[in-house]
């Protein structure tokens, strides 16, 4: 069958030109995003910092007593040492006040001196820490800051910045390629850190020759005993090998991490698109040869022949595409990865990646996904018996498929069910929008019923008005229903899956924004660059004339969850000072108050508060980044947590148990009266003291959050133009393969007297009620999603979409719908009449 299959495809060449180009359009494709998937996930953080280190030993939170584990561990056989490190926010403010990150974008971190060997850092100049305003810099960092052994520089830590001798210049093993490391004394790393008793990360030297792996098992035979005895653990383990990286650079961005993630993502829906185009494209390739295939059932060949025929011939076609489409593929993942580093999306020190895996695994995914496309065309074309076959082969048979319409039917009841819901969901914007793929999965189960009701719904109207062209349209239409079915469901994937893919960022951010605006009341917000705010610096604030209230707030994680056994929920938090909070937030509060938020109490957002197993008034377990827990209670539920916090801790409460105090953003309201222009000079004036502070008036921020969404989208748009471009070519591919099938029919039009006109005319009637219906389909696609998007996340159903977009789809749709089918019926009618009688499979 094999041998018939690639006979039949040589024999045959334009007959599959169409299906060629369908497989290799979705093999170029499929295989830039999994080419550039496979460059993300190999390029894996490096050990730097713990690389003298076999064994790590970290918890989901700081350890909170780790002297408890220490001896033990040391006593170990083989243990030559074991060093307990503390991390902290620390980074070099240069002379023209830039706060320095680490290389690449990387953190920007500060440890105690006692754990540089575990990289181990060694002293290439000056000396070893012994003061507590004293620092030792790594020398890729003093060399970014220009200072050098014996000279001076101010740090930006959790306190307020501060000026240190650097005494030393540390060198590691390998030049740091993801973070900026200092070292404090001891006790200057203990304060600034926030403990005396805790500890990040215990790191574990070893001797010569000891197995470590032996190691690693004994001392995670020391944490289960100490967890036996803890009512609190903190849920640490034994990192060995690449895992130390991984607890190296927790909680950081990565070089490779935005385009893992978008290369994941565009993977995915590249994937799905090129099988809704592969599926329609060899489906209607197999529906042409109704005639060939009814030949060869009279001559003899069984069912089963004619189905392993056709799944040859698909194996064939998508083996030849590959020697086209992975070249072009990885051509594809080269140019996508130079527009995504000068994009920022990605850092320059990620190479690209070719080699067999991701072509290998892509090629068989594309394989496996034509089978399947293929088989239902398949069974149809050679279940029926020979006589009935060839009668099909020049009229479609006038029923449908019952079983594909029910199929069709219950898909789109499942997607409106599933859409009604997510609509009254302040959480279900994200279901909303992955429905759009199976709206079209429905769609193109009912292509044929629409075509047959649409070419009688229209087509009966145009053929009444326009006596000649537009009957001709409208008896074509409705005798070959199923060709317009399989030409109209090309054009909904493009404008359903352009406009779901380039709107719902749209909707999104004008939700957010507005959000926003009704949850901020501040009039001045000043954001941190580089490293946080420090308290300090909210005090500093609050002495500035016109100032009515000033707050911070810092991002935290913590674990909340109701009555013993219930279930327990990650939270978003944010640490607040209660006494000015109702003045620069209105967080939409639906119970309780957060003038209550004092003490041991929690503000719940809606959707935590649902989660939990409690009440207002009542209690839950809180879990701290520093491994203990307390009992809060609830003080207030609040409405407006989408993109904001789960829960709202007091700052006196939260400030014993959190190690990170910096706050990315603090919140000014002026007073009555007051002048903002005055107080936005005055916070500008505290740069020179805080020169991580970029305070912005409400306006200049709420700019400054309209053109960080529109930066975000960008790269959404690159996404959508390289999905939309094969979602065209399919488009262009069906709509030429719809018409050149059309050869015959338009020859024996000719021979009775139509003229070319009257038959390009008639062309030209079809296209623009393909079109019409097209995007009429569409559009409806797309208003189901984002009508329910909208829903979830303002609570209304009204669509503010940009005219030049919205007109951009439809009308690119629609000219290179209608320009496709003109340009190829007019090559058409070129042709001969009396040749193209004799041509059709030629």
């Amino acid at each position: 069958m094999l041998t018939l299959a690639w006979q039949t495809v040589r024999a045959r060449k334009a007959g599959f030109a169409g299906a060629f180009v369908a497989l290799a359009s979705a093999l170029t494709l499929t295989v830039g995003c999994g080419v550039l998937l496979e460059s993300a996930l190999r390029v894996g953080p490096l050990t730097e910092r713990y690389a003298a280190a076999p064994l790590v030993i970290s918890g989901t939170t700081r350890i909170p007593d780790v002297a408890r584990l220490t001896e033990p561990l040391a006593a170990l056989p083989g243990v030559r040492a074991v060093r307990t490190e503390v991390s902290f926010p620390a980074a070099v403010i240069t002379a023209s006040d830039e706060v320095l990150t680490g290389p690449r974008g990387g953190p920007s971190l500060g440890h105690s001196w006692t754990s540089a060997d575990l990289g181990p850092y060694r002293l290439s100049a000056g000396r070893a820490l012994a003061g507590p305003d004293e620092v030792v810099l790594d020398t890729a960092t003093a060399a970014r800051a220009g200072v050098t052994a014996g000279g001076s520089v101010r740090l930006a830590t959790t306190e307020a910045p501060h000026r240190y001798t650097v005494v030393g210049l540390a060198e590691p093993p390998r030049t740091p390629a993801g973070q900026s490391t200092l070292f404090f004394s001891p006790e200057q790393a203990q304060r600034l850190a926030g403990t005396t008793t805790g500890a990040d990360v215990i790191g574990i030297l070893v001797e010569d020759g000891a197995d470590v792996p032996a190691l690693a098992a004994r001392a995670g035979q020391v944490l289960g005993g100490s967890r036996a005895d803890d009512s609190e653990p903190s849920g640490a383990v034994v990192h060995t090998g690449d895992a130390r990286a991984e607890v190296e650079f927790f909680g950081f961005h990565r070089p490779a991490d935005g385009l893992s993630s978008l290369a994941g993502t565009m993977g995915v829906l590249s994937l799905l698109v090129a099988a809704f185009a592969v599926a329609g494209t060899l489906a209607l390739s197999v529906q042409q040869r109704l005639s060939e295939t009814a030949l060869l059932r009279a001559v003899g060949a069984t069912p089963g022949q004619v189905r392993r025929m056709i799944a040859g011939e698909t194996l064939v076609l998508t083996l030849a595409a590959a020697v086209v489409g992975v070249p072009l593929g990885i051509g594809l993942a080269a140019v996508l990865r130079t527009e995504l580093v000068d994009r920022g999306v990605v850092g320059p020190g990620v190479p690209l990646h070719v080699g067999p895996t991701a072509p290998l695994i892509v090629l068989g995914v594309v394989a496996l996904t034509a089978q399947l496309a293929v088989r239902a065309a398949a069974r149809r074309a050679a279940a029926v018996d020979p006589t009935r076959a060839l009668r099909d082969a020049a009229a479609p048979p006038p029923r449908l498929g019952l079983l594909r319409i029910a199929l069709g039917l219950a898909t789109l009841g499942v997607c409106g069910a599933v859409l009604a819901g997510s609509a009254g969901d302040r959480g279900g914007a994200g279901t909303a929008e992955s429905m759009v793929l199976a709206l079209l999965l429905g769609v193109a189960l009912l292509g044929p019923l629409i075509g047959r009701v649409a070419a009688v719904a229209i087509g009966g109207p145009v053929g009444r008005l326009f006596p000649v062209a537009g009957f001709l349209a409208s008896a074509a239409l409705r005798s070959q229903y199923r060709r317009f079915g399989a030409a109209v469901t090309p054009l909904v994937l493009a404008v359903a899956f352009t406009g779901t893919v380039l709107f719902v960022p749209v909707v999104k951010a004008q939700a957010q924004l507005a959000e926003d605006g009704r949850r901020l009341l501040a009039d001045q917000v000043v954001q941190a660059d580089g490293v946080g705010l420090p308290p300090e610096f909210v005090g500093a604030v609050r002495q500035l004339p016109g100032v009515a209230a000033v707050g911070a707030m810092v991002p935290s994680e913590v674990v909340v969850s109701g009555r013993t056994g219930s279930p327990s929920r990650w939270a978003d938090a944010r640490i607040v000072d209660p006494q000015d909070l109702e003045q620069l937030i209105d967080p939409g509060v639906t119970a309780g108050s957060l003038r209550e938020l004092r003490g041991e109490s929690i503000a719940l957002g809606r959707r935590a508060f649902a989660e939990l197993d409690t009440h207002l008034g009542g209690t839950v377990r809180v879990e701290w980044q520093d491994g203990t827990s307390s009992r809060a209670t609830v003080a207030a539920v609040y409405d407006r947590d989408v993109r904001f916090a789960d829960a709202l801790l007091p700052a006196e409460f939260a400030a014993a148990h959190t190690r990170d105090r910096l706050a990315p953003t603090v919140l000014v309201r002026s007073g009555p009266g007051a002048d903002p222009g005055q107080l936005g000079e005055g916070l500008r004036r505290l740069r020179a003291d805080y020169p991580m502070a970029r305070p912005a008036d409400r306006a200049a921020y709420d700019a400054e959050r309209r053109r960080q969404q529109e930066s975000a989208t960008a790269v959404g748009r690159l996404l959508l133009g390289v999905i939309s471009l094969f979602a065209a070519i399919a488009v262009v591919n069906t709509l030429v393969m719809s018409t050149a099938e059309r050869l015959r029919e338009f020859a024996l039009l000719r021979l009775v007297g139509a003229t070319d006109r009257q038959v390009l005319r008639m062309t030209a009637w079809e296209g623009g009620i393909t079109v019409a219906v097209a995007l009429a389909l569409g559009a409806a696609v797309t208003a189901a999603v984002l009508v329910p998007v909208s829903l979830s996340l303002s609570g209304s159903a009204a669509l503010s979409l940009p005219a030049g977009p919205v007109a951009a789809v439809l009308g690119g749709a629609a000219v290179l719908g209608v320009g496709t089918v003109l340009l190829t019926g007019r090559l058409a009618l070129r042709r001969d009449p009396i040749e193209a009688l004799g041509a059709r499979d030629q």
